[in-house]
């Protein structure tokens, strides 16, 4: 249950970065949210990737 939370908040981390990208007014927030997008991103991929190690172990 604790993988379907975290992946939950990457998500939405991931999203929360998005938004914040596309409404800043200067390079600083643009950074920390296409940064934060990024990070939801690649943190949802791992969690999969650890999924499908843990099923394909004897």
């Amino acid at each position: 249950m604790s993988h379907w939370i975290m992946g939950i908040f990457a998500g939405l981390c991931g999203l929360t970065g998005l938004f914040l990208a596309s409404a800043a007014h200067d390079f600083g927030i643009l950074f920390f949210g296409l940064a934060l997008a990024l990070f939801g991103a690649l943190f949802c991929w791992w969690m999969i990737k650890t999924a499908y190690d843990e099923a394909e172990r004897p």
